[in-house]
């Protein structure tokens, strides 16, 4: 007896709650894409929303319970759910008048803010995703909405979503599947009580398709996209720059198809790549910017390596005191702002830098201490914090910068010549071959330009503004040996590296030392502060600092190069020609003209101290609605029960005219039709009476069925009785398992 019971309970009400445990996995997708937009919503917001999803599933598995008592138990684990997570604690007020009502609520319920209203809302969505999946058709609409929101929210932003569509599918099909099973139960219950006798007769093959179907789709070999997406390729036609999606530096010039990362080979650029988001570390930073790897020297025609002069640069050993800077660089007029960072890095690999802010000024930490600064060193002529081992990798470390305040004004003043200077010949070294178009495109460029601050700007405009910005350029185009040359006047549209390198080639024709340098550009940006603490209404008409202090995501979809040009007395000063591309820049603060003093002044209104006052606006919002859905769902209840209701619904009914005996008739051919399909034939001789007896004798559990199909058949289509709506709907639930058990 204890096991028939125990069974029993298990066993009740079983579609709903693999129903609910799906519909759970279902939203949760929506969740972690949520998690993977950054910022979106605050880590307690997750967890809270998580886990009432999670208690929300739990309440379907207990039996028998209502509709709505089920959804009062929801909302009560809600409120102790928030109540026990936000460390609730009972406040009491002296209730003298309806306003002490309101404030005494306010000061309770005013605890669970704001958590609680995502948590609300998630279970609303909740009972309408379980609506949703009592119907095949309603399921196939989520599966199709779902699918597209998640395919267009994967093409347009530089996350991956391509696992929650995968798993999207396999609820949905899920869903599909258990929804038959509910109706294969419900109309033919023979066919089921043989299934439920021999589960795995339904089991294995469904196991070994599913097994099949995986082991084929993880051994088949990657394919990459042949055709660029649509936003991208109408944004090319019309000769527009790309948003940044995503951007990266391939790892191999010819592997047109590789993914976006920290390149290791810069001597042969080109070819194309795709955007791989996997992240790379996580930079707590002061203040926002681009994250400086590596500098290259030497531009061989086809790309970057190191000049013979870097090769032999001296290098020191790294420690707690300030990293010591190149006497040859003169920086006695560069204005800096301090900016700490720690970076956490998300993966193994090896990198031959340590990534930070420029310039760096000291390492701080590494390891938390654990392994201070073994296998570190500085090089000052390229500003590098190098690495030499080939593992143990430093997992976080904490670094001090000094980011340049460009003061725009002092640099145009700038008149420096360094054509004649030996020492600074590898900064200015072009290849012998080089395209004289290439020249005269810089000088076409900076023609107007005064100074060479301002020869820098318009190269860098240029560049900019006239090439469209992809990841898979067309290189067929491409004629020229020199990687330059094809890109400015063939190719016409590239990456990073063709702006970065065509702008380094083209300043250095003008004269103006410059190198190139790679790294990341700056991820993904946090919320702000502003917009955390205070929301977003509450920052409407307010300035928000894009380039503001928090948490930076950076991913291989983020690898990246610019250029750097040498100005004296402020040293090397970064430039970003890269369409839609934005150096986070420090410019000086502009101060506002000082206001006159006058001798009379008026006196300031004295203000009375008063305490504030709670805030009930989001009180009166929240007892509207629910009076108001109070009211509808009343409304409906007793309109559904009422008497009008009734007659109404039985006037209709008069009014239709419905002829059942030809309802009757024409379900039956129907049925006919569909069992010659089935191999159940009817002779030339015989009626329909002794072909169904016929039929009952060779499938005798079709007996009973087609006698009672027979016998009202025969009434609606010979008798002069007229059939009623029972009559046909007898004929209608047995012609429909005769259709399940023909199968």
């Amino acid at each position: 007896m204890p096991n028939s019971i125990w069974k029993k309970f298990l066993f009740a009400d079983w579609e709903q709650r693999v129903s609910a445990i799906l519909t759970g996995v279902f939203l949760y997708q929506f969740v972690i894409w949520i998690m993977k937009e950054d910022g979106l919503w605050l880590p307690q917001t997750v967890s809270f929303v998580t886990a009432s999803l999670c208690l929300i599933a739990f309440t379907y598995f207990l039996p028998r319970l209502h509709g709505a008592w089920r959804f009062i138990l929801q909302f009560l684990l809600i409120l102790w759910l928030h109540g026990w997570g936000m460390g609730y604690h009972f406040v009491a007020v002296h209730v003298t008048s309806w306003h002490e009502t309101l404030r005494w609520i306010a000061l309770n319920a005013g605890q669970l803010e704001p958590f609680i209203w995502f948590s609300l809302s998630a279970c609303v969505t909740y009972q309408f995703a379980m609506w949703s999946v009592q119907s095949r058709v309603r399921i196939v609409v989520l599966i199709f909405v779902s699918v597209m929101f998640f395919a267009i929210r994967d093409s347009f932003s530089t996350i991956f979503l391509w696992p929650q569509v995968a798993i999207v599918i396999l609820c949905g099909f899920s869903l599909l599947m258990l929804r038959h099973m509910a109706r294969l139960k419900e109309r033919a219950p023979v066919i089921w009580e043989t299934i439920t006798d021999y589960p795995s007769a339904l089991i294995v093959p469904v196991v070994l398709i599913v097994g099949v179907t995986f082991l084929v789709g993880l051994v088949a070999p990657t394919v990459s996209p042949i055709i660029t997406d649509p936003y991208t390729a109408w944004k090319v036609s019309r000769g527009e720059s790309v948003p940044l999606l995503g951007k990266g530096i391939s790892v191999t010039a010819s592997t047109a198809d590789a993914s976006s990362g920290y390149s290791r080979d810069d001597s042969r650029l080109g070819g194309g790549f795709r955007y791989d988001y996997t992240p790379v570390m996580t930079v707590e930073t002061t203040r926002r910017t681009y994250f400086r790897g590596e500098t290259r020297a030497l531009y061989n025609g086809k790309g970057w390596e190191a000049s013979p002069t870097e090769r032999k640069l001296p290098v020191n050993r790294v420690n707690l005191n300030p990293l010591p800077l190149d006497p040859r660089f003169d920086q006695s007029m560069l204005q800096t702002q301090e900016v700490k960072q720690k970076v956490v890095m998300q993966r193994e690999e090896v990198f031959p830098v340590l990534f930070g802010g420029f310039a760096i000024q000291k390492i701080d930490e590494v390891n938390q201490g654990e392994n201070p600064f073994q296998r570190i060193l500085w090089s000052p002529r390229q500003s590098e914090l190098r690495f030499t081992g080939k593992s143990n990798y430093p997992k976080d470390y904490v670094i001090t910068t000094q980011e340049p305040i460009l003061e725009e004004a002092l640099l145009r003043e700038v008149k420096a010549d360094y054509t004649n200077k030996p020492d600074w010949a590898e900064y200015l070294q072009v290849p012998t071959e080089l395209p004289e178009r290439v020249k005269q495109l810089a000088l076409d460029i900076t023609k107007s330009a005064t100074n060479p601050y301002d020869q820098a700007k318009l190269i860098e405009k240029y560049l900019s503004e006239h090439y469209p910005y992809t990841n898979t350029p067309d290189e067929t185009k491409g004629k020229s040996k020199d990687f330059v040359d094809r890109f400015l006047f063939e190719v016409k549209q590239g990456y990073c590296d063709y702006y970065s390198t065509a702008m380094a080639v083209l300043t250095r024709s003008i004269g103006l030392p410059t190198r190139w340098v790679k790294g990341y550009s700056s991820g993904v940006s946090p919320v702000p502060d502003q917009i955390r603490d205070f929301g977003i209404l509450g920052q409407l008409g307010a300035a928000i600092n894009a380039n503001a202090e928090g948490t930076y995501t950076i991913r291989n979809s983020d690898a990246h190069s610019w250029v750097e040009v040498y100005f004296e007395g402020f040293g090397w000063i970064s430039f970003e020609p890269t369409s839609g591309f934005k150096l986070p820049n420090l410019f000086p603060e502009v101060t506002p003209p000082p206001v006159p003093l006058t001798t009379e002044t008026d006196p300031l209104p004295e203000v009375e101290s008063t305490e504030a006052a709670p805030s009930f606006t989001w009180l009166w919002l929240t007892l509207g609605g629910i009076a108001a859905a109070f009211v509808v769902a009343a409304g409906l209840y007793f309109a559904m029960r009422s008497e009008v209701w009734s007659a109404w619904r039985t006037r209709r009914k008069e009014l239709q005219v419905i002829n059942f005996n030809q309802k009757i008739i024409v379900e039956f051919e129907k049925l006919l039709r569909l069992s010659r399909r089935r191999g159940y034939l009817r002779l030339e001789h015989e009626t329909m009476r002794e072909a169904a007896t016929r039929w009952a004798n060779q499938s005798k559990w079709m007996k009973k069925e087609l006698e009672t199909v027979i016998e009202l058949f025969e009434r609606a289509k010979y008798s002069q009785l007229s059939s009623t709506e029972t009559d046909y709907q007898t004929v209608n639930q047995s012609i429909s398992r005769l259709k399940e058990q023909m199968k």
